[in-house]
Order: structure tokens, then sequence, then C-alpha cells
């Protein structure tokens, strides 16, 4: 390879753009990025591979590329960080965990790191355009002029396009606008507030941030493509050791679909993370042994990663979802509407009953949770919601939590099955009446809505009931009451 030339960036030169990003102080006001939380979170074995990953994210965010970690397998031929093609042109990131200083050791590795990415572009036949170290420290003065040095001379001898991403220039672009879910991921130390005892917290909590799934974008899972059709909900782990994102999108390959995906994402191990990914993962083979079994989700999809996570794809049926179909609204409802949500909530109740005899619970029914498929308007589960999910304090959609989701107490009843006729009790409720149910207990919907069937009120009120010990048995038993009532509007009950 011929000589290019030209002087080596010791950093390379940010954009006009992102240098006016910088001025305007996207930085100001946050904690200042800690390079040592790769070892707090990791230890000494994982701290590296931590980086790595860090390393992954941070290129992709700010070169709008996709960047792929090269792991050993024996020999990662000299590559941490690829951009490019194997068979073609490459840029080489090479990340070294340099915690504690640069020095005489440091230099040999380096070099060594710059021998061996030479030695397997040649004898495997790709090219590396750009070579980039990048490591969590700076230099002293003489160290730096080594390194101005080796890597100019290195340069004009190899034709490669050196840089160094040090401390400085990491967190410099670590502070770009389009890093900050890599930075908030990876060295956001506080918190954010919730109850102590809840296991999600949701971004609307965190400082605005991009979400890593956002509308519009391709994802691609396995030899899968899927497009976004909106930005992903995310939730953090209160420990942060996971983070948990869905979202609706169409599947492009290989055959078309609308689906929703549900995803686990590990940050670093440990039991928290571990057992999230497992229930996720139980929840997946739940969906295959269902195979869409009375109008519950159908598994279409399930994507492992051992080091990252597991990505879910379930079916869901186009429509609009309960709440666009028949609110609430501001108000009751009239008997013919009344009267199909009767029918709807009846049918749901059949697939819940479905779920419930395989020993698994949703917990997390709301309007946006059903959609209405077809001219007739069926309803569909949009997903499993928490089914096979460990009970968790504070579980649940605001405004249909049941009191056991609230907190959850040894040798008090868990959330579970009586915690769907709850919810499906709780969003008729609010849908005939326009007034959410209240946490003491609710007066009778007839008050409200003058001739509603009494046997459909006195259960719906039983499945309100704040103990879940004093609820029906069974979810069959509401059902039977639902569509009871629904005859009695039909046959003209209801006034």
């Amino acid at each position: 390879m011929g000589a290019m030339g030209s002087e080596v960036e010791v950093n390379e030169e940010f954009t006009r753009d992102e240098r006016a990003a910088m001025s305007q102080g996207f930085g100001a006001g946050k904690h200042p990025v800690d390079f040592l939380a790769h070892r707090q979170r990791r230890g000494e074995a994982g701290a590296r591979e931590d980086f790595e990953q860090m390393l992954v994210s941070l290129v992709s965010a700010v070169t709008g590329q996709d960047a792929v970690l090269v792991r050993a397998n024996p020999g990662d031929w000299g590559i941490d960080v690829l951009v490019g093609d194997l068979n073609g042109d490459i840029t080489d990131w090479q990340a070294k965990y340099f915690i504690n200083g640069f020095g005489e050791s440091q230099k040999r590795q380096v070099k060594d790191s710059f021998k061996s990415a030479l030695k397997y572009a040649e004898k495997e036949g790709h090219v590396i355009k750009k070579w980039v170290l990048c490591i969590p420290c700076g230099m002293d003065a003489p160290t730096l002029r080594w390194w101005q040095r080796w890597s100019r001379e290195q340069q004009a001898e190899t034709g490669i396009a050196i840089e160094l991403w040090d401390e400085s220039g990491l967190r410099r672009r670590l502070d770009l606008p389009e890093a900050a879910t890599v930075r908030r991921v990876y060295y956001d130390p506080y918190r954010p507030p919730g109850p102590v005892d809840s296991p999600l917290v949701s971004l609307t909590h965190l400082a605005p941030a991009a979400v890593p799934w956002c509308g519009g974008e391709e994802l691609r899972l396995g030899g899968d493509r899927y497009l976004l059709h909106d930005d992903a909900a995310e939730t953090f782990s209160l420990d942060r050791s996971w983070v948990w994102r869905e979202a609706t999108a169409d599947r492009i390959e290989p055959s078309s679909a609308r689906v929703r995906l549900r995803q686990i994402t590990m940050l670093r191990d440990g039991p928290a993370s571990a057992e999230a990914r497992r229930a996720l993962s139980d929840q997946a083979a739940l969906l295959s042994t269902m195979a869409g079994a009375r109008r519950l989700p159908r598994l279409l999809g399930r994507y492992e990663d051992s080091a990252h996570g597991i990505t879910v794809a379930s079916e869901l049926p186009s429509g609009p979802v309960w709440r666009e179909v028949f609110g609430p609204g501001a108000g009751p409802l009239d008997h013919l509407t009344a009267a199909a949500v009767l029918d709807a909530a009846a049918r749901l109740a059949d697939s819940l009953a479905e779920l419930h005899r395989r020993g698994h619970s949703h917990r997390k029914l709301s309007p946006d949770a059903i959609v209405m498929t077809g001219r007739a308007y069926e309803p569909v589960l949009r997903d499993a919601g928490l089914a096979a999910w460990p009970s968790r304090p504070g579980e649940g959609p605001d405004g249909y939590r049941a009191p056991e989701q609230e907190r959850v107490r040894p040798g008090s009843p868990q959330p579970g099955t009586h915690t769907d006729l709850y919810q499906l009790a709780a969003v008729v409720h609010h849908t005939v009446t326009g007034h959410p149910p209240l946490p003491g207990g609710s007066p009778p919907i007839r008050i409200t809505v003058r001739g509603f069937p009494s046997v459909a009120d006195e259960l719906l009120a039983l499945a309100l009931d704040a103990d879940p010990r004093r609820r029906p048995e069974r979810i069959g038993m509401l059902a039977a009451a639902l569509r009871q009532g629904r005859r009695e509007i039909s046959q003209g009950g209801f006034p």
C-alpha cells in the first residue's frame, strides 16, 4: 500500500454541525463520563468487553453506519469493532481498555495490534482504509509525542488513515445528541425517581434522549427484516442491568406480517437480568405452544443473542385498538354500543380463560392492549402481556392496575388470574360509564347507566373487589354474566 502523503489526525476533526451542537451545550448539566464504570459493572474480567460493546453503539450512533463487534473465535483478525465489508474495504476500531494510563507496555500492545491487523488484512484479502485506536485514558506529553510520530510513520508506510479516540475524544462524542442513549445506558450513575420497589422505570422519568428503536427504522433480526411503525416504548430495570423495549412493526422478509416486537437487552450480567431474559424466553415458548389458540398472539420469531438478550416477534392482526372503537369517552354509552362492549369483553374473557387454563395470566390489560379486528370487531390481545413473568410490585398499566399489583406482599394474594378479572372489569366499567373504577369500590353501573343489566353489573362489581379472594373464581363466570347482560340489552331490557 502506498503513502497518502498527508498529516495524520491525532483526533478526528468534527463536522461543523457537531461542533455547533457541542457549543450549544448539549453536555451541560450532565454527570461527567467515568470510564471506570465498565470495571465497576463487569469487574476486571468483563470490563474490556463492556467497553467494546459501548464502542459498537457509539460508532454506530456518531457515524450513522452499522458497526459490528468482532469476537475472538479464536482470533479476531486484529479487529475489535468493524465498519465495512471484510470482502472489501473496512474501518477498524481497536479498543484498548487502558484505564490506568498509557506507558511502555501499552505502546507495545498498540504496535502489536496494528501489526496483527495488517497481517490478517493481507492474508484474508480485505483492505483497511482507516484504523482508530480507542482508549479511555489520556497521554502525557512524551507519550503523545511518541504517538504522533509513530502514527505518522505508519500512515506514510501503509497508506492507512490512523486516528486516536482518547478519553477526551470519547467524551466529546458521547456528548453529541445522537449518542445520548449510549451515554445514558453505560455512564448514567443515577437511579431515576420512582417507587423503590418498582422493577421498571419509564423513560419519561429520564433525561431526554433518543430512543434506540425509532419509527421508520429497519431492524435486522437473524435473517428477518422489520420496519418499525413508531418509536419504541423503553423501560430500564431499577438496577440498570437490563432494558425492555416493545414496538409495533411490519415484517418485510421473509414474508410480510404485522408484528409486535418485545425485547430484553442485557446491560450487565446478574440475577435480575438473567431472570428477565428467562421470563421473555418462557413467554416465547408459551406463545409457540398456544399457536394462536382462541385469538391469542401467535409466535412468529424468536431471536436470541447469548451475550446481549432476546427479541420475540408475535403476530398482530390489523385493526384499531379498543380505545379507538369503544372509548372510554367522557360519558356513558348508548345501549347499542354497551351491548357490543359486553359481547367483545365476553369473547376476550374466552381468550384469557385459555391463558389461565395453561397456568398463566396476562396482567397488562387496558383499552390499548386489545386490538379489534375485521368488520365484526373481533377482540384480539395485542401481545401476551406479563404471561410467564414473575409478579413485580408496580406492574400493570396505569388506570387499570389491580390492588394486588401495587405492592406484592408476602402472605397476601399475588397477582394472577384474578388480576385479569379485575382488569377486564375495569376496562368494561370505564368504557360503559365514562368513569374509571374507584380504588375503594365503585357504585353499580346502573346508577350511571339507567337500566344496565343487573347480572352483568353484579359480576363486574365482584370482579372489581379490592380483595382478590372475593372475586369470581373463574373468568368464565364473568364471561357468562357479560353474555347474559348482552342478551338482556338486545331483548330491549335497556331503556
